[in-house]
């Protein structure tokens, strides 16, 4: 993978991915939002607590917390400026700070958030690298703090089928109709099969949040982790 683990060049190719990044939900067939507040929904924030959506890309999870949870103290991070500036479009700055930071070392103050989520850029990271990630939720997380992460993975059996079908034919078709930079070329797919899944991961979690609850959804197609800062 060329863009795993090299933030400049993750910066350069979501800056420019930034303006269409609105089209994974047109070719999600909505399914992408709706598995987005599913996820929040695990993660249940406070109004009143701060969030910290790390990897936050144009702000889809921001909409979702500002409008389904009323959520009045978010903080975004991304590395990616053009992202971030569509983010600021979207959603404003009332009740949300943005931080145009690589995610792994941000300024966000130790023990300040209540709540932190992450979705849909671990596949991004060498491992080594979600080590640090988990290594700072862990740092901004208040004591009792909880998170939440997902990510696309690889399934096995029957529901691979269909998996193979839309990552590696619908998708790239689609990005060549739609001069669509982020899954020509099967980069999408090929990037969720060297992820995996969150679950080969389960040690490396449990290491840092021992309570870590793990879900599967769509037969294996998402997976995901949930935890408390002890």
């Amino acid at each position: 993978m060329i863009l795993s683990g090299n933030f400049e060049n993750q910066r350069r190719f979501f800056d420019l991915f930034s303006k269409s990044y609105h089209l994974m939900e047109f070719f999600t067939f909505g399914l992408a939002n709706r598995t987005r507040k599913r996820f929040l929904r695990v993660l249940n924030p406070s109004n009143d607590g701060i969030v910290c959506d790390l990897m936050c890309g144009n702000g889809n999870n921001i909409g979702i917390l500002k409008k389904d949870f009323r959520c009045k103290r978010i903080i975004g991070v991304d590395v990616s400026e053009g992202m971030i500036r569509v983010a600021r479009n979207r959603f404003g700055e009332e009740d949300v700070f943005y931080f145009t930071e690589n995610a792994l070392s941000s300024s966000v103050p130790s023990d300040h958030c209540d709540f932190v989520s992450c979705s849909f850029g671990l596949k991004t990271l060498q491992p080594e690298q979600r080590v640090l990630l988990i290594s700072e939720v862990y740092r901004i997380l208040k004591p009792s703090g909880t998170f939440v992460f997902m990510e696309l993975s690889k399934p096995s059996g029957f529901v691979s089928v269909f998996w193979k079908f839309y990552f590696s034919f619908f998708l790239p078709l689609m990005a060549r109709l739609f001069s669509y930079p982020f899954v020509k070329r099967k980069y999408l797919a090929d990037s969720i099969s060297d992820f995996g899944s969150i679950f080969s991961e389960e040690t490396l979690y449990r290491s840092v949040f021992p309570k870590s609850r793990f879900f599967r959804w769509y037969g294996g197609i998402v997976t995901g982790v949930s935890g408390m800062k002890s």
